[in-house]
């Protein structure tokens, strides 16, 4: 961001040439992150990470390769989707659930402001790209995605060139901690983001700087996980220590500061009761895929970790409801269309 990494276009050329141009810059350039990611092992326990460290440990969480392959089985459930899930009935599991959340995700962004075209729709954290190759194949529309995993943004691409619509589909490599372009101003009708805040360095900072890029009476929606009003961060260690964040947000602090930074018809859709079902079914898809990520190189240890962190999540969940998620929509000044 603070480099402008983000106006930097991933293309197969620039991907091969990383290593190369890496070699050149400083430690503290924007590709340290991912040279450093490759020794990393992924384990947070009893950390919390200053707003400077989040987005090398985000790029450790979801960049390596036994991650990809973990992320895949166990929350995308061989899909595209890594997030969680809404439920239409309690056959459905974290494949299923994770194309719910889409949907209402997409259709609350489409009910701000109508999707058409002619829209150009910013995918923050977009990961393998499942959300916006959704968009375009639902609305017709073009999406410009910014994401820190070089890896992700490959097999984001690759998926959008399968389906027929990588014309559409732009793939940004960036942090988004350090700022988005200074071109970028006014340029986009919407902005989707599906559980990306819970690791900005700055919440308020990232919202002011995506309204200072959306067009007059643009949209954004967004889901994210949280601690429910009232929890303690005592009690959201178990998340804390599985996954790269800073503090933890609320529904209530996130209500606050959309309308601090000068959002509109703000509105929450609050799913949090989906999240116990989801977290039993991330368990399950350890202990049915177990062998398979061993197979491709996910470390038995690191299943173990995760699989007593998830189950710890269920159980507190179910007792407590310590944990928040749903998704947030406003719009800024100006038309409707």
């Amino acid at each position: 961001r603070w480099c402008m990494l983000s106006t930097w276009r991933v293309h197969s050329g620039f991907r091969n040439s990383l290593p190369r141009v890496a070699s050149q810059l400083s430690p503290s350039a924007p590709f340290r992150p991912f040279l450093r990611a490759t020794m990393s092992t992924g384990d947070f326990k009893g950390k919390q990470f200053k707003e400077t460290e989040v987005a090398d440990k985000v790029v450790e969480q979801y960049d390596l390769a036994h991650a990809r392959i973990f992320y895949k089985y166990v929350m995308g459930g061989g899909g595209m989707d890594i997030h969680y899930g809404a439920f239409r009935s309690a056959s459905d599991g974290v494949f299923e659930s994770s194309k719910e959340t889409n949907k209402r995700l997409l259709t609350t962004l489409d009910w701000m402001r109508p999707i058409t075209e002619k829209s150009l729709v910013l995918d923050l954290g977009s990961g393998h790209g499942g959300l916006s190759h959704e968009l375009i194949k639902t609305y017709g529309c073009k999406v410009i995605g910014v994401n820190i995993s070089p890896e992700q943004n490959k097999m984001n691409e690759e998926e959008a060139k399968r389906l027929g619509v990588g014309d559409k589909n732009e793939v940004v490599l960036a942090n988004f901690n350090d700022g988005l372009p200074a071109d970028w101003t006014g340029k986009f009708t919407h902005v989707v983001s599906c559980e990306v805040f819970c690791h900005a360095a700055s919440k308020p900072g990232l919202l002011a700087d995506l309204k200072r890029c959306l067009a007059p009476g643009g949209a954004l929606a967004f889901t994210d996980i949280m601690g429910a009003d009232g929890a303690n961060e005592k009690a959201l260690k178990d998340f804390t220590d599985r996954n790269a964040t800073t503090e933890m947000a609320r529904p209530s602090n996130y209500r606050q500061m959309l309308k601090d930074v000068g959002y509109r018809e703000v509105s929450f859709l609050d799913m949090s009761a989906h999240l116990v079902l989801y977290f039993d079914n991330m368990v399950k898809q350890i202990n049915t895929h177990k062998a398979d990520m061993m197979k491709e190189g996910v470390s038995e240890e690191y299943l173990a970790k995760w699989l007593d962190s998830l189950t710890q999540r269920v159980d507190i969940q179910r007792e407590h409801e310590v944990f928040a998620w749903g998704v947030f929509a406003c719009r800024t000044d100006g038309p409707l269309f």
